[in-house]
């Protein structure tokens, strides 16, 4: 009964991180912002969100042990709506952050959580504001497709000066190389 344990696990399993391992992905997603717009007539500024909006994320990854990776990453987001009057209903947000990943490696399913600082581009309609800093957070999944591919799941959450919040979720292809 150990024997069989044992095969089944050798035959599912397998490390999804490798010290010294290098991986690039590439996403493609859904996004949305939230934001305060101006007040009007002494009221509390409105709360802003795009009617729909969608984000392009590419991150590379360099592991320094079996569960932990440096981690950079670009991401740009293209929304529509959520202008006030006069404002125009197409606004952009682009971030680079560097931070860290840390993986829990089970079987072929990877789930992992990130975190970052760094820092983004807005503009147009509610968010033009400019540059400022950003903290991204955030998490997904990957399903081993092979050694060295995989394809998953990714969230994540970017605030920068606490006025503006975007949200990403998508799936994400990657591709790895290194000390496999």
């Amino acid at each position: 009964m150990k024997l069989a344990a044992l095969v089944l696990v050798a035959a599912l399993g397998g490390t999804a991180h490798a010290e010294g391992e290098r991986a690039l992905s590439a996403g493609l997603g859904w996004a949305t912002f939230s934001a305060l717009g101006k007040p009007m007539n002494r009221q509390a500024p409105p709360t802003l969100s795009p009617d729909i909006g969608g984000a392009l994320v590419v991150s590379y990854e360099y592991s320094i042990s079996s569960d932990i990776a440096l981690r950079g990453e670009l991401a740009g987001g293209v929304f529509h709506g959520g202008g006030q009057p006069k404002q125009s209903q197409t606004s952009y947000a682009s971030l680079g952050d560097a931070g860290a990943v840390f993986r829990f490696d089970v079987l072929k399913v990877v789930p992992y959580l990130f975190g970052g600082l760094g820092g983004v581009v807005s503009g147009g309609g509610p968010i033009d504001r400019g540059a400022d800093f950003v903290l991204v957070v955030g998490g997904g999944v990957d399903w081993l497709v092979s050694r060295d591919r995989s394809l998953g799941l990714e969230a994540r959450i970017a605030s920068f000066g606490g006025d503006i919040t975007v949200a990403t979720f998508g799936v994400r292809g990657t591709l790895r190389w290194g000390d496999l």
